[in-house]
């Protein structure tokens, strides 16, 4: 890695390090936890079945469910 960075520089860009990554503050992993969790307890056996039970889930769904997994995730405090 110490080889890259000053090819970086040289074109006038800059290095972030960022924090590592994790699923506690992404809203979108308990999205996808919700919904796993939603098809798991029907048990699709045809897509068809899992495309109709994604489509519902999504349903469920609501304003209050994004805010809530923003906020537990540090990004806003409503």
């Amino acid at each position: 890695m110490a080889f890259i960075a000053p090819m970086i520089e040289a074109v006038g860009a800059s290095i972030i390090n960022l924090s590592p990554y994790s699923s506690d503050f992404n809203p979108i992993e308990l999205c996808w936890w919700q919904l796993k969790s939603f098809l798991r307890r029907f048990s699709p056996t045809t897509t068809k079945m899992i495309d109709t039970l994604i489509a519902g889930s999504l349903d469920l769904i609501n304003p209050q469910h994004l805010k809530n997994w923003f906020t537990k995730c540090c990004y806003c405090h409503l």
